[in-house]
């Protein structure tokens, strides 16, 4: 048995394992991106495609492929990694779910009352430079989601899910300047939205009474929505009476584990600075935070807003914690009181408050087209 790691593309992967007697019987690529944590930038090895030919399955193939996964990732400098996965699978590997799988649903009737104001034509590959813009800047703070490499991002590579087909629009104003992007999914089943960026809500109602338009042509009595709970076109969309549903699944869907935890919190100090500096009552506080788990310990220094990675642990308040718990602390799945309950998590008190300004409660997301 021989495991290859091979170059695809200048971020993509494959990693694929071969016996004596056959090649590549099992896989997976791993995609190299930029993952935001509200200001900071993490590397993040997206993990894709993960399979082992159906006559060698359950003879531990793809336990090794992903083991040599996160090998590789550790050897080349990776923070954390993320994936898709199925149920009951990946937190062997130390992976734990971290995004929330979140549907606002419309009534078509009530999106047809809309008022359209601004003209909506076809994706074109012109549109690409507006569009980056346009994401770059609704998603500047959005926890998850990845940056749009302008070199390599083209096209919506699909809707919302694998396998379906994206169909992108784009909003103009008077001057036939691009505004605006939606994408649906291309089908006449169901009338999604899986994708969305603004310049100003002002572009809402106009794609508000599209959808509905196209909802109604292809005979659906709602339209659904895939996107963050807090995002503001699920906000604009209250008025017209829609419904949010947030689904938390236990060990599938959006997944993650650190790879790297001492490169990790360096990265993200920037951004508990900007966190702890919003705090009416914490942001003046001082002290050391001890961060204990499998992957070893790290102490963040704190000192009246500001913080840094140290060396120094002495006197330091203690948070130990397994990774995979860990990440879903600092993604906004959990908060710290949830976590401090349980038995292989154990926390100093009176640090409570100023982990909960550090690591709140979040809505991270990565908008469909942009999944692995």
């Amino acid at each position: 048995m021989k495991i290859d790691r091979l170059l695809r593309t200048d971020n993509v992967w494959k990693i694929s394992l071969s016996t004596e007697d056959e090649q590549d019987i099992s896989r997976l690529w791993s995609h190299e991106y930029q993952m935001r944590f509200g200001t900071a930038r993490l590397k993040l090895g997206g993990i894709a495609g993960v399979g082992t030919n159906e006559e060698h399955r359950n003879k531990g193939y793809s336990r090794h492929v992903m083991e040599d996964s996160t090998a590789f990732m550790t050897e080349n400098g990776f923070d954390v990694a993320m994936l898709f996965g199925i149920p009951d699978f990946y937190p062997k590997f130390g992976y734990a779910t971290v995004l929330p799988e979140t549907w606002m649903e419309l009534d078509t009737d009530a999106a047809q009352a809309a008022a359209p104001t601004y003209q909506i034509r076809k994706f074109e590959a012109g549109d690409v430079p507006e569009i980056l813009a346009l994401y770059a800047a609704n998603n500047a703070e959005r926890t998850g989601t990845p940056l749009r490499d302008e070199t390599r991002w083209k096209e919506f590579k699909m809707g919302s899910n694998f396998g379906i087909d994206a169909d992108p629009f784009i909003v103009l104003n008077e001057a036939s300047e691009v505004i605006g992007y939606f994408v649906c999914d291309d089908t006449e089943e169901k009338c999604i939205l899986c994708d969305i960026g603004f310049q100003n809500r002002t572009i809402f109602e106009t794609i508000v009474r599209f959808l509905g338009d196209r909802a109604k042509s292809i005979g659906a009595a709602q339209i659904e929505c895939s996107m963050p709970a807090d995002h503001p076109f699920a906000i604009f969309c209250r008025r017209y009476g829609c419904r949010t549903n947030i689904h938390n699944p236990k060990n599938r869907g959006g997944m993650m584990r650190i790879i790297n935890q001492s490169s990790t919190l360096k990265a993200i100090t920037g951004e508990l600075e900007k966190r702890l500096r919003r705090s009416a009552h914490l942001s003046q506080w001082s002290g050391k935070i001890l961060i204990s788990t499998d992957l070893g310990q790290d102490c963040l220094g704190i000192d009246r807003g500001r913080v840094a990675h140290t060396a120094s642990k002495a006197n330091a308040f203690h948070l130990e914690i397994p990774q995979d718990k860990l990440i879903q602390l600092m993604m906004g799945r959990r908060s710290i009181e949830d976590l401090a309950i349980e038995a292989d998590v154990s926390v100093t008190g009176g640090i409570i408050p100023i982990l909960e300004i550090l690591f709140p409660l979040d809505y991270p997301h990565v908008w469909w087209p942009d999944r692995f």
